[in-house]
């Protein structure tokens, strides 16, 4: 299975050769969705009705996704109802698609050379197969990101040739339910790949985050080698943390500032656990991080199937399935495709 892809031409090109090259890849991912979809026994005149109106949505106003999807199809022969069903992410709102990630961005005084990192653990409890897809688009920008293989909704993380970097992990109480008569309006959640696409900084990327019509909420880590920021995201709001003094950032699956904390599921330990662990850990290396002390903390296991580095246990099935870290200074994107802790081997003396 190849692990990174390179690309390069328009949107649709792009698409043509990713189907050609990943086709096996994508269509076992598109297997999964429709499988776990069936299994759920959901409505499917309505969910295809919802995606319908989902990608008129994206023809209208994201018409280079659009068009890239387009060209996914041709390229590797699949269905455009597969394609869509794969990259119109409406099946996250479903319980049967738990994904738990953790993000981490340390900066400045917390790390040994002052660079900027982002690392997240990308957790699902169904399989998605994952590359890094390096991109170059005729007008000269190119992105590297993390993704599964066919999809360009939901990058894990990525960066930008201008060296603005950006990771997602999901936040989505259950007390606030989705309104779906929005699927003609808006898109389900802040896609990362279009921040990437459009934005040069940091700054400009929270204020397109803020203008950008949502479905659900978010968390984000943005940064660049100036600016650093944590945003929380709901559908109408937008709660932005400018990294401080300590130069360090991170988000699991709830919300940490005081105004959308009363909102967060308080029975979802998991998310609760990692966080807290992810602060105990960065407490000890502050001022001293290194690239591989990044790799380390993503691989820790303490708080067994609440660790931050996931393995399926008996009725869990969370799995952490990817780990992505971004180089800011370097323009660089680590991947690696499966449990940091089994993919990464280290010996000291």
């Amino acid at each position: 299975m190849p692990q990174v892809i390179n690309l390069k031409g328009t949107h649709y090109e792009q698409g043509v050769q990713e189907g050609k090259l990943l086709a096996k890849e994508i269509q076992v991912n598109c297997d999964f969705v429709r499988k776990s979809l069936e299994e759920k026994k959901i409505n499917k005149s309505k969910y295809a009705d919802f995606l319908a109106q989902n990608a008129a949505f994206m023809k209208e106003n994201q018409n280079d996704l659009y068009s890239e999807m387009e060209g996914i199809a041709k390229g590797s022969g699949i269905s455009w109802q597969e394609i869509l069903e794969l990259n119109i992410p409406a099946y996250f709102m479903s319980s049967s698609f738990t994904q738990e990630c953790s993000q981490l961005l340390v900066r400045g005084k917390a790390t040994a050379d002052g660079h900027t990192y982002i690392i997240k653990n990308r957790d699902l409890s169904w399989r998605l197969d994952q590359a890094l897809i390096h991109r170059e688009y005729p007008n000269g920008l190119k992105v590297t990101e993390s993704s599964g293989m066919g999809t360009l909704t939901y990058p894990g993380a990525g960066i930008n040739s201008y060296g603005l970097a950006a990771s997602t992990t999901g936040s989505w109480p259950k007390s606030i339910k989705p309104d779906l008569s929005l699927a003609s309006k808006t898109s389900i959640f802040i896609n990362i790949r279009l921040i990437l696409d459009q934005c040069k900084t940091a700054k400009e990327a929270v204020e397109y985050v803020k203008s950008s019509p949502r479905m659900n909420g978010i968390n984000l880590l943005i940064a660049d080698s100036n600016d650093a920021f944590a945003v929380e995201v709901t559908k109408d709001e937008i709660d932005v943390q400018a990294a401080g003094d300590d130069g360090i950032l991170f988000r699991t699956n709830h919300y940490m500032s005081e105004k959308f904390s009363p909102l967060n599921d308080k029975n979802y330990a998991s998310t609760f656990y990692r966080a807290e662990r992810i602060k105990e850990l960065t407490e000890k290396i502050a001022g001293k991080f290194r690239f591989q002390d990044l790799f380390k903390i993503m691989s820790d296991h303490e708080n067994g199937i609440n660790s931050i580095c996931r393995h399926p246990q008996g009725d869990i099935k969370t799995s952490t399935i990817s780990t992505t870290l971004v180089s800011i200074e370097d323009k660089e994107v680590w991947l690696t495709p499966g449990n940091p802790c089994e993919h990464i081997q280290q010996s000291s003396l």
